[in-house]
């Protein structure tokens, strides 16, 4: 496929009704919404879709707050994670986003058939402060009292807890899930989460309620994006009416770390490098890149 029609077929995609979607769901004010994955077709290398992104938002004036990371969440899946143009003088949240693909030599880029790659129907999901809601009224959360916050603590000094971080920077995974059984409202997780990693440096820029995948449906977790060290990781939580916190004893993905400890799933670095290197992708220049940018914006 020559430069022209690599170029033009960029162009098109950026033009699509799915592309302009996605610009809406960050740049509208009615909602306040956290999280968006986009599926698509492709055969642009990911390198260059990185590069991309990061000029066309600078151009549009939401430049990117932290670099994009690379993940394969499932088979023959890559994706661009955690995508966030970033006004720091917008009060609502610009939702960050994950930019999934499957290679096919045959197109360019193109949003993927909905029934073959995406989730409930869609090709777009978007998850935000009503779904969240919603989501968190089907369970029956208990008070936290002075017992409940010493547990709570008790597990943050854990050594669930301290193995999740140092997988979190373990350069073998490309992404990492804590997870942990609760039966408290995950904001009170969340901001005990925050004082604890206060507490050893870490950095966060930001904070995000989501739902995800489980083979039981969608789950709930916190997605943190620390800016020291820079990473996007999450704790996800299952619900347990009796427990006020503990370490999942259940699988959640079952994408375990490399020990087979069920109470994490990590993604690994080593999944993206094979895929990365499988399939015959193509490359932008810089000069194609512009001559993208000056078409569509």
């Amino acid at each position: 496929m020559s430069e022209k029609e690599i170029t033009k077929g960029v162009v098109a995609y950026f033009k699509s009704d799915q592309w302009k979607e996605l610009i809406r769901q960050l740049t509208q004010t009615e909602e306040e919404l956290y999280h968006t994955h986009v599926y698509v077709e492709n055969k642009v290398e990911a390198g260059s879709i990185c590069r991309l992104f990061q000029r066309y938002f600078k151009r549009m004036g939401l430049p990117l707050d932290r670099k994009i990371d690379l993940v394969s969440p499932g088979p023959d899946i890559l994706g661009a994670h955690s995508v966030h143009p970033h006004d720091p003088d917008r009060v609502l949240y610009i939702p960050h986003f994950d930019f999934f693909w499957k290679y096919n030599p045959n197109v360019v880029l193109q949003p993927s058939d909905p029934a073959k790659l995406g989730e409930e129907g869609s090709n777009i999901p978007t998850w935000g402060k009503k779904y969240m809601d919603n989501y968190y009224s089907k369970f029956d959360f208990k008070g936290v009292g002075p017992l409940e916050i010493r547990k709570i603590r008790q597990y943050f000094q854990s050594a669930h807890w301290k193995k999740g971080l140092r997988l979190v920077e373990d350069p073998a995974y490309a992404h990492v899930h804590i997870n942990v059984e609760i039966n408290f409202d995950p904001i009170i997780l969340e901001a005990f989460a925050l004082e604890a990693l206060k507490e050893i440096g870490w950095r966060v820029d930001h904070i995000a309620p989501a739902v995800y995948h489980v083979p039981e449906g969608y789950q709930g977790k916190i997605v943190f994006l620390t800016a020291y060290p820079e990473e996007v990781w999450d704790i996800c939580w299952g619900y347990v009416p009796n427990v006020a916190i503990r370490p999942a004893e259940k699988r959640f993905v079952g994408y375990f770390p490399e020990d087979g400890d069920i109470a994490y799933d990590a993604w690994t670095q080593k999944a993206v490098d094979e895929l990365t290197t499988r399939d015959k992708y193509e490359s932008l220049t810089d000069e194609q890149i512009e001559e993208i940018l000056e078409q569509v914006l």
